[in-house]
Formats: structure tokens, C-alpha cells, sequence
């Protein structure tokens, strides 16, 4: 009778023993999984949706509905690839708004140089994909860039107000709003020919404009 009393203790005490491993295991399983999913969390990209503007201790936010009382400008815009090939489609006829415009602010709504940009300032752009372009005050007001056929070909414009090539920020292509890899707003260089700029100067994703001070 001793005898079976003390294998049913023994017996006991081994189930107990496994009962506890088995609870700290589980425990420990669980905290790894949660550190796990904590270190691989996603960042959040920036919205897109808006833009905001920024000079200084100033700053301006416009939504799509805002950039549609803006001015509208249209023209024939296209890019050239870093090793002189060409879109398939190598233009497009776009709509959207100077980025002159944008940093004055609309009718009655002053932006963030209500005035406008002065010799020596430049101004960056930056997509949600983090990619930015830093544009002159030469390239901004003079449209100094360099132009291409349809063919890649570098060529220059016809020396007329209505060609000169004008940085926007577009929000229509061919009358439909830019895709969701591009828009819903994109920088890019628009004029009234049919001629391609470097593809590195178009911005894809716009969510912020800053005005650099000259220097």
C-alpha cells in the first residue's frame, strides 16, 4: 500500500512538472511573436492627398478641391529618360497649376510669398516616395531647361512667351485624374509644344513644397 501511494505522488509530481514547463514555453512563445510584430511594423508613408506648403515659420496646406480655384494651366508635357530613350507614349496634354501660383497663394488667399519668389531663392519638391527635386529661381521664372523631340533629340523650343516650359503641378492627364503610382499630384514641365524634359525633374506623389531662402 506504501509502495502505491508513493508512485501515485511520483507520478503527481512528474504531470505538475510538465503542466509548468509547458505554461513557461507558451510564454515564452508569446513574447517573441509580439517583440517580432512590433520590429517589423510598417511606416507610415506621408499623405498625398494634400499639399503642404511651407516658407519659413509659414505654411500653407491645399487639398485638390483648394488647387482647382488656382488658375488652371494646360500644356503638352513629357520626359526623357536618363539614357536618352522615350516613353512608348512619350507625351501627354495635362492640366494643373504653375507652381508660381502656388507659393503666391490663390485669389485672396495669400500663400507663402503672396509677392512671389525673389532672385536667389529656390524652391524643393518632395514625393511620397521620397524622391525631391531642388528647382532654381533661373528654372522656375525663365523655364531654363533642356528640351528634347519626341525622339529623345535634344532641340529648343520656339523662343515665344507661350512655349516657354512652366513647372506645375499637375492633377489631369488627358482629362482623367493621374493614377494612384503617380498622382494625385505630380510636378512636372508643361509648354505649348511638343517636347520632353529630363525624367529626373518630374516628381511623382507630391506632398510638399518648401521655399528655400537665397543664400
Amino acid at each position: 500500500m506504501k509502495n502505491k501511494v508513493a508512485w501515485l505522488v511520483f507520478s503527481l509530481l512528474i504531470v505538475s512538472t510538465m503542466l509548468l514547463a509547458s505554461c513557461g514555453s507558451s510564454g515564452n512563445s508569446s513574447t517573441t511573436s509580439s517583440g517580432s510584430s512590433s520590429t517589423t511594423s510598417a511606416t507610415t508613408a506621408p499623405d498625398a492627398s494634400t499639399i503642404t506648403v511651407t516658407y519659413g515659420s509659414v505654411t500653407r496646406t491645399y487639398s485638390m478641391a483648394d488647387m482647382q480655384t488656382f488658375i488652371a494651366q494646360m500644356g503638352f508635357g513629357g520626359s526623357r529618360n536618363q539614357d536618352g530613350s522615350v516613353n512608348t507614349t512619350p507625351y501627354y496634354y495635362y492640366q494643373g497649376v504653375a507652381l508660381t501660383d502656388i507659393i503666391k497663394g490663390p485669389k485672396n488667399s495669400p500663400g507663402v510669398e503672396p509677392d512671389g519668389l525673389t532672385a536667389g531663392q529656390s524652391v524643393q519638391i518632395t514625393g511620397a516616395d521620397g524622391y525631391s527635386v531642388t528647382f532654381t529661381y533661373d528654372q522656375i521664372m525663365n523655364g531654363s531647361f533642356p528640351t528634347y523631340s519626341l525622339s529623345g533629340s535634344p532641340t529648343t523650343p520656339a523662343a515665344t512667351t507661350a512655349t516657354i516650359p512652366m513647372i506645375a503641378l499637375l492633377y489631369w492627364i488627358n482629362g482623367d485624374d493621374l493614377d494612384a503610382a503617380t498622382g494625385p499630384f505630380e510636378m512636372g514641365i508643361i509648354y505649348g509644344q511638343t517636347l520632353l524634359t529630363d525624367a529626373s525633374n518630374w516628381v511623382k506623389m507630391v506632398y510638399k513644397i518648401d521655399v528655400i531662402p537665397a543664400s
